[in-house]
């Protein structure tokens, strides 16, 4: 799997990857963003003017928008405000699963057609991106673009499918942290599939870096 690295010291790591995004996102393209730990440490660095930018959420746990565990308020608090992002569309997680799937499906259809800018993912130690988690169902999702899904924490949560993100031009993995190091290195090394490591849908991605700090790029082979 042939993907591109820019990995940072810990210590600087925020800013250094916060920088990356800068370089990519677009001044009045689409960017899709991402919940997580390594998301909300960056985000907080993050020095950007979004108020030309159409904003996308590649996942959500099904929670009001106020909710602590919702993406939409982390993102919304560490960037969104500041950087006056106004064309924002997030995933309703208060209305029924299926209803906010359907809705968000019809806002993806005509950005997928053109292809996002940008895309933010993280990764978590089982190599799950969005909501997609090993071994779900909506790893198969041919036809729709959001599907509810149950999430490992016993909630339930509306994810961007396949054919949503690989739509992207270009891909950001942000990963930090020594507890992911050995799930990077399968990311990089692993021959399984993406119904049991489902970062492997973004093998064939000509536009994936993976963005990571000193410790989670600890085990790939030096370059």
């Amino acid at each position: 799997m042939s993907f591109a690295v820019r990995a940072f010291p810990s210590g600087s790591y925020a800013a250094d990857a916060a920088a990356v995004i800068a370089e990519r996102l677009p001044v009045d393209g689409s960017v899709v963003v991402t919940g997580g730990t390594s998301a909300k440490i960056i985000y907080g660095a993050l020095e950007v003017d979004l108020s030309s930018t159409e904003v996308f959420f590649s996942d959500e746990r099904c929670v009001p928008p106020d909710d602590e565990a919702s993406n939409f308020k982390m993102a919304t608090e560490a960037l969104l405000e500041r950087s006056g992002a106004t064309n924002v569309h997030r995933m309703r997680g208060e209305d029924s699963p299926k209803s906010a799937a359907r809705s968000y499906h019809d806002q993806l259809a005509p950005v997928v057609r053109e292809r996002f800018d940008l895309m933010l993912l993280g990764m978590g130690d089982d190599n799950h991106i969005a909501a997609l988690f090993p071994e779900s169902p909506a790893l198969l999702e041919a036809d729709e673009l959001c599907v509810p899904v149950d999430r490992p924490d016993g909630l339930k949560g509306l994810t961007m499918t396949p054919p949503s993100i690989v739509a992207a031009k270009s891909v950001l993995v942000i990963v930090s942290g020594e507890a992911k190091a050995a799930a990077v290195a399968r990311a990089f090394y692993g021959d399984e599939d993406a119904m049991s490591h489902p970062v492997r849908i973004l093998a064939d991605h000509p536009d994936v870096t993976f963005v990571l700090d000193e410790s989670a790029a600890s085990r790939l082979e030096p370059t």
